[in-house]
């Protein structure tokens, strides 16, 4: 499985959001601001990272194209509740891969992590326990 940043500002989304996560058996590591999503991705190595546009301190627009520039092979998956065409360019052209409105369809999500785990060499930065870290 893939090792997973998550970043989401509502503490009780973020933490069913990376509870759900774990039980498919991924190692997820979360954050609640760009901030302490930058500072992990400075220390620490993922697949994927999963980040809502709306946050506290700064966009996610801006988190990823930031994050881009830290590690331009990661997986990049937006999640939010904008979801116009316009939002989902503004995305496309931020950085991100793909875009999950809110609320997610969890099926399409699981879906496309375990294609993505069976089609991809990840880079096995996760601790094996699944349980990642809160920054």
């Amino acid at each position: 499985m893939c090792s997973i940043l998550l970043v989401e500002d509502h503490l009780d989304t973020r933490k069913a959001f990376a509870a759900i996560l774990r039980s498919w058996g991924h190692t997820v590591s979360t954050s609640d601001c760009v901030a302490g999503g930058l500072r992990f991705l400075d220390d620490n190595e993922v697949d994927v990272v999963l980040s809502d546009i709306g946050l506290p301190d700064r966009n996610g627009y801006d988190f990823i194209a930031e994050a881009r520039q830290r590690t331009p092979n990661v997986t990049a998956i937006a999640v939010s509740a904008y979801f116009t065409a316009a939002d989902q360019q503004r995305g496309h052209d931020a950085g991100f891969d793909m875009y999950f409105a809110k609320p997610v369809d969890l099926t399409t999500l699981e879906r496309v992590l375990e294609r993505m785990n069976s089609t991809t060499t990840f880079n096995g930065n996760g601790n094996g326990n699944g349980n990642g870290a809160e920054v």
